[in-house]
């Protein structure tokens, strides 16, 4: 498969795992490789203090790398109550400045339905799933949704408890058409990734195809969901440019189109700094 690659415009990864030790090579030489792609963005994605510190170090390491602090909901099986609240607390002391350093957004967060040990948690991953709702509200920031098997009790929550004024994504988005528009409609960007590319992901095109333009984004999700022909290897932000290929394929539009309005979308919703030059 030819690589397509992208000349003055602006490639922004709205969500991936940079600081995972999977991703099977040095930062440094990712980043680098990221670049010389298009990818000049790259926001990256909470899951734990551990991970939420290790982002902060590597925004300080890497111009245009952004950090993003949230409790995933994968983390919260294994948490009691009294380990969520004090995660809760360390969390909201992170986005008082606690680090050094404001995220971009909070997440990740929301549901995980995918094993019996996380629907046994339910219960606890709304908890959890609301109080970071109300501390995105309560520091302006948008949030980074995970949200999966769990179509229902995710948009029963957002209804209820509402978005901050900014809005968020559902990233690495894998349902129906009507999930994704019921998700717009509530005021959330749709954000795809290498899956998308995959011959069979045919609902997940159709999804692509019905969310307005001014709601897209693209996203790795590094290490995982690399796109063909990497599937099966570490997926990296190079790998970018085929999620435009592929969201380009089915919109109807050029590769540049495409690249240029994911890539306005994270800016707006992530009140990305413009680079210099721009």
């Amino acid at each position: 498969m030819s690589r397509p690659s992208f000349e003055l415009v602006e490639l922004v990864d709205a969500h991936c795992h940079l600081d995972s030790e999977r991703l099977g090579v040095e930062v440094g030489a990712a980043v680098e490789a990221a670049r010389a792609r298009g990818v000049t963005d790259i926001v990256m994605a909470g899951v734990d203090p551990e991970g939420w510190a290790a982002q902060v170090d590597l925004a300080r390491r890497f111009e245009r790398v952004f950090p993003v602090f949230g409790i995933h909901p994968q983390l919260v099986p294994e948490l009691d109550q009294r380990g969520l609240d004090s995660m809760l607390g360390d969390l909201e002391r992170a986005l008082g400045g606690a680090l050094g350093m404001r995220p971009v957004a909070l997440g990740e967060t929301g549901f995980d339905r995918l094993t019996n040990t996380s629907r046994a948690a339910m219960a606890l991953q709304e908890v959890a799933f609301r109080a970071q709702l109300r501390l995105a509200k309560r520091f302006d920031l948008p949030v980074v949704l995970h949200l999966l098997k769990s179509d229902e009790p995710a948009l029963r929550v957002l209804r209820e408890e509402g978005l901050p004024e900014r809005g968020g994504v559902v990233h690495s988005f894998s349902g129906a058409k009507e999930l994704a528009l019921a998700l717009v409609k509530l005021g959330l960007h749709v954000s795809f990734c290498g899956t998308l590319a995959f011959p069979q992901s045919r609902r997940l095109r159709e999804a692509a195809s019905v969310v307005p333009l001014e709601r897209l984004l693209i996203e790795t999700d590094s290490p995982d969901q690399a796109p063909p022909p990497f599937r099966g290897t570490p997926n990296r932000p190079e790998h970018l440019p085929l999620v435009v290929a592929a969201l380009a394929e089915v919109r109807g539009l050029t590769l540049a189109e495409t690249a240029r309005v994911t890539s306005e979308n994270a800016f707006r919703l992530f009140g990305l700094p413009e680079s210099p030059g721009a």
